[in-house]
């Protein structure tokens, strides 16, 4: 018997959230290292379901960062903002409320360099 990888408990927890308000078709995932279990089920959603092109900064990154010395992961953040350039949007994981330093610096160089559309999580939760 084959199984779907974006079942209905998968879904479940974003069942509130509008992805399809999101039109541009390669996005960026910005957040925080601590959400990473969302970072993982987001990426998914916009990928199947919503046929979005869908990058972060690091998988190794996001999985790992303990185990990064301060100079790798000060390399990792100057990559973050080198692919940039090529995403037609960002959405940003601000997880209850929640942004990091590293996550704003990413949003305030994407919004003042490029100007090109920033969505939040929390923004996409549609009110019942």
């Amino acid at each position: 018997m084959e199984k779907d990888r974006l079942n209905k408990n998968f879904l479940d927890e974003f069942k509130d959230y509008n992805f399809s308000s999101i039109k541009e078709k390669i996005i960026y995932l910005v957040g925080s290292i601590k959400f990473k279990d969302s970072f993982i089920k987001i990426e998914s959603i916009l990928q199947i379901i919503h046929k979005k092109l869908v990058s972060i900064c690091s998988v190794d990154g996001l999985l790992n960062k303990s185990e990064f010395s301060t100079k790798e992961w000060d390399l990792l953040q100057e990559i973050a903002l080198a692919k940039l350039p090529y995403q037609e949007a960002i959405l940003v994981l601000d997880v209850n409320g929640y942004i990091g330093d590293h996550s704003r610096e990413e949003i305030e160089y994407f919004e003042k360099k490029f100007k090109k559309p920033i969505y939040y999580l929390s923004k996409l939760k549609e009110s019942k």
